[in-house]
């Protein structure tokens, strides 16, 4: 995916009169820098940006027509922060090609954090499910102390007559929690990379694959932990990674419908979140139902029978180019503050005309099969989110595609 990004700013003395027909501008030429600390690329004016938000630099455009924009500014990227919710169930321990699912995910974590283009990129993470309580234990409950059950609390180990007789971890036995509450605590908060992996890497190794699948506590607890941090932080894109090898088993709801309600939910507040979903193993449409109702366009399935690790890293790299690609800072012109009701986003496709996309009111107003966007919080706004199918066709778009943010004119909506 490659497009070019142009912030066209109109000139305080420019302002839009008796309507702004779409037109067209040449732009001058700039470069393209591909890393920044929010781990999203920044270009000049005529430069190639394949993911993020970039900054146009110091010209004249036309914008969508008549002088409504006069002057182009540098853009800010859009920091990209997200909480991955981790399934840890015990079909997690199934073998896959060069170990289980268990380690080949946590590896492509590991190789993702570990990429300089993941530099400045918060990530925190969960796992599910977790015992009543909180608790993580071994997902073996034979023990002969209590220290062998993991975590305070999986014990006491019961009946054991060291060192012939091993006996049972209690509190291991313990059903999964239900409790929302758990899942929106964070194991590791979000914070950035690379100072955040090392906490990562160890939490991950810390964890092994026991209980079921409760997707939607689950779930729900890790877009409350992303609507609590994205209000702290305004100007980040923050969206939920849920990882998942199976269908829901356990706690209510268990049907996929109860899934994608709280996934539409989270998607349609606001701050909106944005919810990403990567399958491992064959679980295509009941996990393409659960990305659509969270924002996002389909789940990314991981063929067990290939590399898994490989698939999953591509998934995420894939995820971070979608999320930075379809969010833009909101520019501010030379002189004052922008109206909010006088902004405008125009897309040229490749080799084709200018096209105004509409705003709409929120997420849950974004057409199936139309384009459309909207501001990320509506009293308070940062940022300007396209929706779904707007994010697809510009993500899709090959070389020479342009997206242009105008103020000065009465925005155009739905």
């Amino acid at each position: 995916m490659s497009f070019r990004v142009v912030l066209a700013v109109a000139a305080v003395a420019m302002a839009c009169v008796h309507g702004c027909g779409a037109g067209s501008s040449q732009d001058g030429d700039g470069g393209a820098n591909s890393s920044n600390p929010s781990g999203s690329a920044g270009a000049g004016v005529g430069g190639d940006v394949f993911t993020g938000v970039g900054g146009a630099g110091a010209g004249n455009s036309s914008g969508i027509g008549g002088g409504c924009a006069s002057e182009t500014v540098d853009g800010t990227g859009v920091p990209l922060d997200m909480f991955i919710m981790l399934d840890q169930s015990g079909s997690m321990g199934d073998s896959v090609q060069g170990g289980t699912k268990w380690t080949a995910v946590t590896g492509a974590i590991n190789n993702y954090m570990a990429l300089p283009a993941s530099a400045g990129i918060g990530v925190g993470i969960q796992y599910f499910p977790l015992t009543t309580g909180g608790l993580v234990c071994n997902p073996n409950p034979i023990c002969f102390v209590d220290g062998d059950c993991g975590a305070p609390g999986c014990g006491p180990c019961f009946g054991a007559i060291p060192p012939s007789f091993p006996g049972i971890c209690m509190g291991a036995l313990d059903t999964d929690s239900c409790n929302v509450a758990d899942y929106a605590t964070p194991d590791v908060a979000i914070a950035p990379l690379p100072g955040v992996a090392t906490a990562i890497t160890a939490s991950m190794a810390a964890h092994s694959p026991t209980g079921g699948t409760p997707t939607a506590p689950a779930l729900q607890g890790a877009i409350d932990h992303a609507t609590a941090h994205a209000m702290a932080n305004p100007s980040h894109v923050v969206l939920v990674v849920l990882a998942t090898d199976g269908d829901p088993t356990s706690c209510t709801p268990t049907d996929i419908p109860g899934i994608q309600a709280i996934a539409a939910a989270g998607f349609n507040a606001s701050p909106s979140i944005l919810t990403f979903v990567i399958g491992v193993g064959n679980l295509q449409a009941n996990l393409d139902a659960i990305a659509q109702s969270g924002g996002s366009n389909a789940a990314f399935i991981v063929d067990t029978n290939q590399n898994v690790e490989q698939q999953f890293l591509d998934a995420l790299e894939q995820i971070k180019g979608t999320a930075l690609g379809c969010a833009y800072a909101i520019p501010v012109p030379t002189m004052g503050n922008p109206d909010f009701n006088q902004v405008n986003v125009e897309w040229t496709p490749p080799g084709g005309d200018p096209q105004i996309i509409p705003k709409v009111t929120d997420p849950s107003a974004c057409p199936p099969n139309g384009p459309g966007w909207y501001y990320n919080d509506a009293q308070n706004p940062t940022q300007i989110l396209l929706c779904p199918y707007s994010c697809n066709e510009v993500e899709m778009a090959s070389e020479g595609g342009q997206v242009r943010i105008v103020l000065g004119c009465e925005t155009i909506v739905e």
